[in-house]
Order: structure tokens, then sequence, then C-alpha cells
């Protein structure tokens, strides 16, 4: 077979080519810079594989030629080359030390992961290995808040990235959040949880060898207020108490709210062995989701209840049709293993609001009590930690801190002289029977013919 070049040595001793062009047609004698003919021989075929054939070379270009040749060579061996993944990563290390890349995802590896099941696998509340690393380190985290994040990322964020690599995804790819014109609609509290709702996923893959890639530090969140939460006055608070109800179950329920800041997956999750003679022992919480789990911050409280509620509350765990005994749930609900819905409270408790003339009961919520409990008792005691025994926070280290070595007792009473001056007369009790009584609970004996209410 013919070759496509023509060569000749001229006078001077450098070899020189002609080579033949796609319409038949050769070029202008081409000098290779060559002084033997093998080596002219490899730079008129580089020429021609490469379709790349120069104006001119001359003794200047001799140098970069070689280079040309030298590179060539390597990327030659590159194609052909049989390599496993070592070899593989050490071109990759060379490539990042000289500053080449910043990364490369091979195939078939954690970092080549399409990051839409990457993400849809660290939201699932079963099996997500963030979700088992963060409850065996005693963290807590709940159902809604994992299906909730899932739901943001899957809309807002995983369309633009979907099929890319875990390990290929950028900063860049992260903050294009903030020019989707259906981000930019929503409030700045919820562009907030679409970010983290992607940046808490990346982040553990960082820190987990599933990226190379820095892509979630930097990022500016939006500025946001809390809007205010809706709360009743004190007289407002009086008059709802004051009012007939359509049951005298969710009257108890919000009584016990007003009274002692629980919250209502807590009120729901009460059982009759929670009832102590001066208090209530907060030791679950319900969520319809997830059923019985520990409280919000993972430690039990205790909190203080007036006689007359503790009395109401006895009697409406007796009234439990389920024979559980103590274990039994005192807001019981349609079957022994669920207790009433405390969507039922929020209703009846509106509805009470509309009679009273409250402008707009729909802006309150029952979590409103709990506001309500910590403002009021914040006004009349100064020490955090006081109100800390009892709401259950816990949002500083610090206060913790310091929360530990509290008085239990003490604490207690300065809680009870608070609540007895300011709540027990908006539930119409009489401090004067206030008393406490060191009596031992008993279940009332069974009727066989007791019926099952239904549980609203």
């Amino acid at each position: 077979m013919a070759k496509p070049y023509f060569l000749f040595k001229m006078p001077s001793g450098i070899w020189y080519a002609r080579l033949q062009l796609s319409d038949g047609t050769q070029t202008n004698n081409k000098s290779t810079g060559c002084r033997d003919r093998a080596s002219a021989e490899r730079v008129a075929m580089g020429w021609v594989v490469n379709n790349n054939i120069p104006s001119r070379i001359n003794s200047a270009e001799e140098n970069q030629k070689k280079l040309r040749l030298d590179k060539m060579t390597v990327l030659n061996s590159l194609r052909t080359m049989e390599m496993d993944r070592e070899d593989v990563q050490t071109i990759i290390k060379v490539l990042k030390e000289r500053n080449f890349i910043h990364s490369a995802v091979l195939m078939a590896s954690p970092e080549s992961k399409p990051i839409d099941e990457y993400i849809s696998e660290f939201w699932a509340f079963e099996t997500s290995p963030y979700i088992k690393e963060k409850k065996l380190k005693g963290q807590s985290i709940h159902r809604d808040y994992c299906e909730a994040m899932l739901m943001r990322a899957t809309k807002y964020w995983l369309p633009h990235v979907s099929g890319k690599p875990v390990g290929c995804i950028t900063h860049e790819d992260v903050t294009a959040l903030f020019d989707d014109e259906e981000v930019l609609k929503l409030a700045p509290k919820t562009i907030n949880s679409v970010v983290s709702s992607v940046t808490i996923p990346l982040k553990w893959a960082y820190f987990h060898k599933l990226t190379e890639i820095n892509c979630f530090d930097g990022i500016i969140k939006c500025s946001q207020k809390s809007k205010k939460r809706e709360i009743l006055t004190m007289e407002q608070a009086a008059a709802v108490f004051a009012s007939e109800w359509d049951n005298d179950t969710a009257k108890l329920a919000n009584a016990v709210a007003f009274y002692t800041g629980m919250r209502a997956g807590e009120v729901a999750a009460l059982r009759f062995e929670d009832i102590g003679v001066d208090r209530l022992y907060v030791r679950h919480s319900w969520r319809l989701s997830e059923g019985i789990k520990e409280c919000k911050n993972g430690e039990e409280r205790e909190v203080l209840i007036p006689p007359q509620l503790r009395d109401l509350l006895i009697a409406q765990a007796k009234a439990n049709p389920w024979n559980q005994g103590m274990k039994g749930f005192v807001f019981w609900g349609l079957t022994e293993e669920h207790p009433t819905d405390p969507k039922n409270w929020l209703k009846f408790l509106r509805r009470v609001l509309e009679n009273i003339g409250y402008s707009e009961p729909d802006k309150i919520t029952f979590h409103a009590w709990r506001h309500l409990w910590c403002s009021r008792m914040s006004d009349e005691i100064a020490d955090k930690r006081v109100l800390m025994t009892s709401s259950g926070h816990k949002t500083e280290a610090m206060l913790d801190h310091y929360a530990a070595h509290m008085e239990q007792e003490r604490a207690l009473e300065k809680l009870r002289a608070t609540e007895e001056k300011l709540l027990l007369p908006i539930l119409g009790f009489d401090k004067e029977n206030s008393e406490i009584i060191d009596a031992e609970v008993k279940l009332l004996p069974e009727d066989d013919d007791e019926k099952k209410e239904d549980c609203e």
C-alpha cells in the first residue's frame, strides 16, 4: 500500500516531505527537521494521523515538535494500554497534583452513584445510614422531617442534576437553587430548608469519602424572621375555659397544655402511669406517622399539675375502655394502640374561640398554649434554668450544663408558686382546694356493661 507522503533529502541533510491531500493533490515541500529517515518517517506519519500539517518547520520549533511526539506517545499508550483501578487512580492523582483537575469519578465506584438515587437513599427513614448514625449517637430525627426534606430536594433541585454522579456535584450545582424561579417564590425559611435538604446529604458524602468536592461550605442562606405566632391573652384564655365546650375531653387536653406547656404529642402520649400525686411524668411523645417515641430532646421531665387537674386526668384515664390498666392512654382512642388524634382538640378549641368572638380562630394552634406558658412564666421567672426544667427546651449547651446541676425540687417549687398565681385562676380552680393529697392512684372496678365511647 502506497504511503500518503513522499520523503526526500535536501543537500542540507534535512529530510522533507510532500503529503497527499484528500483531493489528490500534494502539499508543498515540508521540512521534517530531521537528519535521519526513520525520524522523518515518524514526523510525516504524525502529520497524517493527526491531520495537523504544519505550514513550515524550522530549527527553532524542533524542541516543540519533540514534545508533541512525546505527548502523542503517552496519549496513544493511554488509549491502548491495559490498566487496573490502581493505575487509573495514580493517573488521577498526578493530574490533581498538577492542578489540571479537581477530582475524577471512577466507574462503578461509590462516587459514581447518581445523585437522585443517593438523595432518595439518604432521606429514607428506615434504611438511611445517616439516620442510623444519628440514632447511634443518641440524636433524635423524625420520619416527618425526613419525608419533608426528600420532597423538597426531589421537587426543587434533583430535576436540574438528575443522573449526575455524586462525585461530580459542584458548588455551582447547589447555588443554582437561588436562580430557580420556583424556589425564589418560596418563603425564606422554606428556601433554607430546600438548601439544607441538599447540603446535609452532600456534607455527609464528603466526610464519608463519597465525593472529593466540598460543595456545601460558603453557601449563604436567606435572612429570615420567624413569623410571630398568634397567642391568646390571659383574659382570652380565661374566657375559653369559662365557656361551654362541645367535648369535655378536648377541653381537658387543652387545659393540660395551657397549665404545663406540654406539646400536643406529649399530651397525647400520656398513660395512666404517668400521673403522679402533684405532677405528670413526660416520658413519651406521639406522632401519627411514628407512633409512640421518645420526647423531642430525648429526655424525660416532670411538670407540675394542681390536684383538680390531676383528678380530672385520673377520671379520664379510668374511662379508658381497653382494659390496659396503668399502661392505658389517658386520652384513649378508637383502638388500644392509638390515643386520640390531637387534631380533634384544636378543632374544638377553635370552635370555642369562634363562640367567644375571637376574630381569627384559624390562626390559633394547639402549640400556642406552649408559647403562652413560656411567655407568661418568663414574665415572672427570670432564671431560664428553672423554666427549662419544666419546658424541656434544650437549645444552648451552656444552659444545658447549668440545668444539669439545678436542684429539681427547688426549681419545681418556684414553678408551682408561679403557676398557681398565674394559671390556676384561669382554669376556674379554687386555690384553697389545691392542697396536695398523698393518695395512691387506683383503677376503678371494671364495668362489664361499659361501652366503648368515641375518642372524640
